[in-house]
């Protein structure tokens, strides 16, 4: 047997043998028959339940905003995060030909690229994950 292809079979022997150690555990199903929810892990690595509409809701109850043009592609990306859930978010639009624009606010803000997110007096840059926006807003989940 030639080198290249004894290497090429102890390569695969290892691979088979470590990728059960290195793929996602599946998450264990809920006895509820409420629709499954992706998971966000917290800090201390303990695992809550992430619902882009409770999170949602959480964002409106706290006053955090999202400035965007209906124009923007990542501001596409980040509504489409959400879903439907889209609806309890606070959105601005900033384009002046937009529905409901409010360019005024946008200028006010000094919002300098879309999407931006204001969260707690803090302003974020560009499409975040739901797990980002959690962390960043305190979100607790449910």
């Amino acid at each position: 047997m030639k080198r290249s292809t004894l290497i090429g079979f102890v390569s695969l022997g290892v691979a088979l043998a470590i990728a059960p150690l290195t793929l996602p555990r599946p998450v264990a199903a809920r006895s509820t028959s409420a629709p499954a929810q992706p998971a966000l892990e917290s800090r201390a690595n303990q695992v809550i339940a992430l619902s882009s509409t409770g999170l949602a809701q959480h964002l409106r109850r706290t006053g955090a905003k999202m400035y965007g043009t209906y124009w923007c592609g990542h501001c596409a990306e980040q509504k489409a995060l959400f879903g439907a859930a889209f609806r309890f978010i606070n959105y601005i639009e900033c384009a002046e030909d937009g529905r409901n624009a409010r360019p005024d606010l946008c200028r006010r803000a000094n919002i300098q690229g879309y999407p931006t997110w204001e969260i707690g007096g803090r302003k974020y840059p560009g499409t975040q994950s739901l797990a980002e926006l959690a962390r960043l807003s305190g979100y607790r989940g449910r």
